[in-house]
């Protein structure tokens, strides 16, 4: 995946770049260079310059033309011109450093060569002068931020991203002349921000992006994408539909629409027919999708509405070996993209009642995010643990969350309510529950409750006359009763020792107990395994997720 927003598979074409822009070029240009602007040929155009040995020429043919230089149609050329330079050269102009290591980060098996020329840029941004001009600053900013995002870094990415936009905010007159497709430099500083967990103030940037485009001009898709598809995943699904309405319209084409452009505007497509429990159209939105599953970089937002639609199909075993799958498609998961899965792998095993491996997941991948806490929640109550759920949910007391936390988070506390008999408390709860699942527009949230809870909170809704939350109650919950006994924390404990060890005498040390405590632990452990030894144990322990020190595999 390169910084441009424009698919690799277009067929080869000339690039329209408007008079205006080349005519601001500096009167030193070459007229070769300008000719070949003229004609669309942004390859010949960078070729030109930098056989003239005129590097300024050459840095103001990327600035304009940027987005459409390093597709594929253009890029073998400019690849080719770029690398001719000694890096003393690129270093010099940071921007061409950056375009050349874009160029090589495109291919999977020239990635270390992409990371050298990306240093050779950040140095080069280290030796900046107040006399760099600021939109020159504000495209290698972009795309330091992007290439620090596809590199694993979104937290430096982030600094990266703000900077370039202050960047952009310097630059005060004739602004779209001196930045090609500006409203795409934004859409990659918000995405910057978006994955560097500033989702607010990615919003922002993207809202200011899209503001940037005329009413013709098709390059402020990607912003509106994002905006639909973040405010569908939070939750805020009025927000979305109107960001939908807008993207289903024109002048954006279908193209847009299915490719890394659309990526956010079809999965908000997917959640606004999931609320509804319309799978059909939401499994139509997500086929509808073309990208390369191995190199997107939203594959985990994409993976959890894969999850969360099979889920409401009632296939929660498919889903999970689905998951697995698009994960081993990405060679490794870090621990960010398992800490983003975590909830929707732990809904999919308590959907198939297997509560032990839901709590493996939350404790291996899980942090303290508000909803990893909501998750925990969830776990406990279908475990009958009230105490713990309400303790997980007083721990994000007065924190911020998504809309979709809160809905989930003031579920669990109502059914609670509910369980205790807390009549004024309950009464309260749900009416801030009733509120906000009007607000929101969400469905889904009653239905991820134990069954007995699930009809209890419906229950009450009826009686309070809030029927219209209630016209797909008939779906019923989607948590399943659990389909064996669950593992004591002592004997999930000597589980884990068993991948350690087979000495009881040893894992009677580490537990701080006696060798006869171990032995009473291992006998109803493999009696609730359907183990006779060690291995088997474990062999089942792998199968049922029930290890934190191993990787989740196939159901």
């Amino acid at each position: 995946m390169t910084i441009s927003d424009i698919p690799e598979s277009q067929p080869l074409r000339r690039v329209e770049i408007p008079h205006e822009m080349i005519a601001s070029l500096p009167e030193s240009t070459p007229e070769d260079v300008r000719a070949a602007l003229h004609r669309g040929e942004l390859g010949s155009a960078l070729r030109a310059a930098v056989d003239a040995d005129d590097l300024s020429a050459a840095t103001d043919v990327v600035r304009v033309g940027w987005f459409d230089l390093l597709r594929d149609d253009h890029e073998s050329l400019s690849r080719a011109a770029l690398d001719s330079l000694p890096a003393g050269a690129l270093t010099s102009h940071p921007l061409l450093a950056m375009a050349l290591g874009i160029m090589y980060n495109a291919d999977g098996f020239r990635r270390s060569k992409a990371a050298y020329y990306f240093g050779l840029a950040s140095l080069g941004i280290r030796s900046w002068t107040e006399k760099t001009p600021a939109a020159e600053r504000a495209l290698v900013l972009a795309s330091e931020s992007a290439a620090l995002r596809f590199l694993g870094k979104p937290s430096m990415s982030v600094r990266s991203a703000r900077a370039g936009v202050q960047a952009l905010e310097e630059i005060r007159d004739e602004r779209a002349l001196l930045v090609g497709y500006l409203p795409r430099v934004y859409s990659q500083l918000g995405t910057s921000l978006y994955y560097g967990g500033e989702e607010s103030e990615a919003l922002r940037v993207y809202a200011r992006g899209y503001a940037e485009a005329g009413e013709q001009d098709h390059s402020s898709f990607t912003n509106l994408s994002m905006m639909a598809g973040i405010h569908a995943l939070a939750g805020n699904m009025p927000e979305a539909a109107e960001y939908v309405m807008m993207a289903r319209g024109e002048p954006w084409t279908d193209e847009q629409r299915a490719m890394y452009t659309g990526t956010f505007y079809r999965l908000a497509e997917a959640l606004l027919a999931l609320e509804r429990f319309d799978t059909v159209q939401a499994r139509q939105h997500l086929d509808a999708m073309e990208h390369d599953r191995r190199s997107i970089e939203h594959w985990v937002a994409i993976a959890r509405v894969e999850a969360v639609t099979s889920l409401l199909e009632v296939d929660a075993a498919g889903a999970l070996s689905r998951l697995e799958a698009f994960v081993a498609l990405r060679e490794a998961e870090a621990s960010a993209d398992r800490a983003d899965l975590a909830s929707v792998r732990a809904m999919l095993h308590l959907a198939l009642g297997n509560y032990e491996a839901a709590a493996t997941v939350l404790r291996r991948d899980g942090g303290n995010e508000a909803q990893h806490h909501v998750d925990r929640a969830r776990l406990a109550l279908a475990t009958g643990e009230t105490s713990e759920a309400l303790r997980q949910l007083r721990k994000i007391a007065g924190r911020h969350q998504s809309s979709r936390t809160l809905a989930q988070a003031l579920t669990i506390e109502t059914a609670i309510a509910l369980r205790t008999g807390s009549t004024r408390r309950s009464e309260a709860l749900l009416q801030q529950l009733a509120s906000v699942l009007r607000q929101t527009h969400q469905g889904i949230a009653l239905h991820l409750m134990p069954a007995t809870d699930f009809d209890m909170i419906c229950d009450a809704l009826e009686r309070m006359n809030a029927r219209d939350l209630l016209e797909r109650r008939a779906q019923g919950s989607l948590i399943a009763s659990p389909d064996r006994p669950r593992l004591t924390s002592r004997e999930q404990a000597v589980l884990e020792a068993l991948t350690r060890t087979s000495s009881q005498s040893v894992i009677a040390a580490q537990l701080f107990v006696s060798t006869n405590t171990v032995k009473t632990h291992l006998k109803s452990l493999y009696r609730k395994l359907g183990a006779r030894n060690r291995e088997e144990a474990l062999t089942i322990a792998m199968q049922r997720h029930l290890l934190a020190s191993f990787p989740v595999g196939d159901s």
